[in-house]
């Protein structure tokens, strides 16, 4: 933007910026990835000289929802959507903003290639490598490249809105717009600036690209289209768009999945809602439970009970047959509308298809995995995988055991594979959801795979989230892989100051 005087808007939502940073720890999450992989970017942004793409912003409100709570970032997200909206209107009506942004949006459209290519590679180079080490170090890339390619496909979006808002509009009637433009998905893999997670979801603080409003793509990438997504999946730019938010464009991705609040809704399937007859929420014909025993019996008290039994028994088994045939048309509905725009070459389309189905409740991912494969699309599971890999640590604990449960065994390890790129301490929550629906087992794979794919010390910081629980079992699995990452990992807990390590040696 030109020199001068900043438009207030854009200096009062650079105020809001500071102010948000404030509350963060600079070392750790998103806000880390930015400070240490485009240190400039990021200053310029909290100066006003550049307003931040939004999956930025989504991406620093994820973190202060890890750090301070859902409620603090719910807050903060309503406000942040309408500072950013009239930050974007003034910075896009100043002198040579056409020109600034169709130079962004081509660069953007670069990156978006180049994050597509290095994942096709990478995605080559794991189907070559031959030690279990090198797959995994080459997954952690590949998670990146993944998240990489959704920030770019987002910003393009986001651009493409701006544009196009800046465009004079006929001045016959129009009906009014109730909605943002169709949303494209986001990068979902790790540390990266993308949409913030419903409970900061889990994100991986692998290496990205740059957070400020230039061209390079600020985060990890995955996915292999190189299509830009139909636009609109970033923030309103004028008074005319709606500005992300509770009434406009909400956070892209699946790690946000569940956030409440402005631009932190979580997306919807796209078959309808089970009725009240599906969810289960029929009441019982007579009051349950010891406080009424005898209350009802009298003459046939016994005859009536085994009914009641048998009434109960035989709604518990209608919901379940409903629940299944609620996803099992879901599912379908979902695979036909991602082969059509398959079919028709729109490719962004269909990736939203699928991070809106990454949300989907645990019990309906794995059917929807089956009728991927049984469309011929089994190719498409990976890129679900990857998206509910950036689901909320109780989520994707719920996933990985559904998927498991399903007889998916494989699809559940490697989603939980994938999922160590985020954040160490997004791992720990993990795990310690693992813990907490009773799969001891799953918690020790991801914990192996954390050893596996992150330094010692950043295993230390996901031990930090509960010494108590973690070290021991964190030094358990680093000893399943050697004893020089044993030692290591010993010797990073007890630099971190975390009880329980054992002497070194």
């Amino acid at each position: 933007m030109a020199s001068g005087q900043l438009p207030a808007e854009v200096e009062e939502f650079a105020r809001y910026l500071r102010a948000l940073t404030r509350r963060l720890d600079a070392g750790t999450g998103w806000y880390g990835v930015f400070a240490l992989r485009d240190p400039e970017g990021l200053r310029a942004c909290l100066d006003g000289l550049e307003v931040p793409p939004w999956d930025v912003v989504q991406s620093l409100l994820q973190d202060l929802s890890t750090q301070r709570g859902a409620d603090a970032a719910q807050e903060a997200a309503a406000r942040a959507a309408t500072l950013y909206r009239a930050s974007v209107a003034a910075h896009d009506t100043g002198p040579g903003s056409r020109e600034a942004l169709r130079d962004r949006l081509d660069g953007m459209l670069r990156e978006q290639r180049s994050a597509a290519r290095r994942e096709r590679d990478l995605q080559a180079a794991i189907s070559a490598a031959e030690g279990a080490a090198d797959r995994e170090r080459l997954g952690a890339e590949l998670a990146w490249a993944y998240d990489d390619w959704r920030r770019a496909t987002a910003r393009t979006e986001e651009l493409h809105a701006r544009l196009i808002a800046l465009t004079p509009r006929p001045s016959g009637p129009s009906a009014p717009r109730t909605g943002p433009p169709a949303a494209a998905a986001t990068p979902t893999a790790g540390p990266t600036p993308t949409a913030p997670a419903p409970a900061p979801r889990p994100l991986p603080p692998p290496p990205g690209t740059s957070a400020g409003a230039s061209a390079s793509a600020a985060g990890p990438d995955r996915d292999t289209s190189t299509e830009p997504v139909a636009q609109g999946s970033g923030p309103a730019s004028t008074a005319s768009a709606p500005a992300p938010g509770p009434a406009g464009p909400r956070p892209r991705g699946a790690r946000f999945a569940g956030a409440g609040g402005g631009g932190t809704a979580a997306p919807t399937p796209a078959s309808p809602a089970p009725s009240l007859a599906e969810r289960g929420t029929e009441v019982p014909a007579t009051p349950r439970g010891a406080r009424f025993a005898g209350a009802y019996d009298g003459e046939g008290g016994g005859k009536r009970r085994k009914r009641d039994r048998a009434a109960d028994d035989g709604r518990r088994l209608a919901r379940e047959a409903a629940e299944r045939a609620a996803a099992r048309r879901a599912a379908q509905e979902a695979v036909a509308r991602l082969g059509r725009l398959r079919a028709a070459g729109r490719s962004g389309e269909a990736h939203v298809v699928l991070y809106e189905a990454a949300a989907w409740p645990a019990p309906r991912l794995p059917v929807l995995a089956e009728e991927l494969e049984r469309a011929g699309l089994g190719a498409d599971v990976s890129t679900l995988l990857w998206e509910m890999a950036c689901l909320p640590p109780t989520r994707l604990a719920a996933a990985a055991e559904a998927l498991v449960a399903a007889e998916r065994a494989a699809d559940g390890e490697r989603l939980l594979r994938q999922s160590v790129s985020r954040p160490a301490p997004e791992v720990a929550h993990t795990a310690q959801a693992l813990l907490a629906v009773g799969a001891p087992h799953r918690a020790a794979f991801l914990l192996e795979a954390l050893v596996r794919a992150r330094t010692p010390e950043e295993a230390a910081r996901a031990a930090a989230e509960d010494p108590a629980t973690l070290v021991p079992l964190l030094l358990d699995a680093a000893a399943g892989v050697s004893s020089s990452s044993h030692h290591d990992l010993a010797h990073a807990l007890r630099a971190a100051g975390l009880p329980g390590v054992p002497g070194l040696v």
